[in-house]
């Protein structure tokens, strides 16, 4: 029996959509509620949240670019949101 998403982010798995609804939350909580109200992201939206999650990474950097913990944790989110939205050409 299949499943049906009923919107993007249901999508994604929890941990990885737990990580994306926070770096949304405050990094542009209008992209954030565009999302929560469709099934399939625009291409626009999709580069949108692959920019702020990469931002997100980035300023996780230390010192050696090594990415903290959260920052891995926003990593192994925007891969989930990739795969699940790729973004098409």
């Amino acid at each position: 029996m299949e499943t049906s998403v009923s919107t993007v982010l249901d999508a994604i798995a929890p941990e990885h959509r737990t990580v994306i609804i926070d770096e949304l939350a405050r990094r542009d909580s209008a992209l954030l509620a565009q999302l929560r109200d469709a099934q399939e992201p625009t291409t626009q939206q999709r580069e949108a949240v692959e920019h702020l999650l990469a931002t997100a990474v980035i300023k996780s950097l230390g010192s050696d670019y090594t990415p903290n913990e959260h920052g891995l944790a926003v990593e192994r989110a925007v891969k989930a949101f990739l795969e699940a939205w790729p973004i098409r050409e």
